[in-house]
């Protein structure tokens, strides 16, 4: 592995998923506050949106249901599609950390 293709690897696993996580958080962190507080869990919901939409291979869909039904399910699919993104995202972060180090040391290996 050269170098070049080192810092590549940095940028995709390390950059990326940090620099998207920081932007969704600013994204959607003011949208969270109620009363002077931070939401938690709506946050988390939010900003997994985006990492979790893909990854929900199984949507809900009413069968002769109203109007009312497929909407609630339709907002069930996305809280769900919200909760995975949320651990995809964590762990994205985590291999981010991980790969800060691996790639500081593939570069004093090299």
């Amino acid at each position: 592995m050269t170098r070049g293709e080192a810092i590549k690897d940095f940028f995709c696993k390390t950059i990326l998923p940090v620099a998207a996580a920081a932007l969704l958080y600013c994204i959607f962190r003011s949208a969270c506050v109620k009363t002077g507080e931070l939401d938690y869990l709506w946050l988390w919901i939010l900003c997994g949106l985006p990492f979790g939409i893909w990854r929900l291979r199984l949507w809900i869909i009413p069968g002769g249901g109203s109007l009312g039904g497929g909407s609630a399910l339709f907002a069930l699919s996305f809280i769900l599609a919200g909760i995975i993104g949320g651990f995809v995202l964590v762990w994205r972060l985590i291999v981010a950390a991980w790969y800060v180090q691996l790639t500081v040391w593939k570069l004093i290996r090299l």
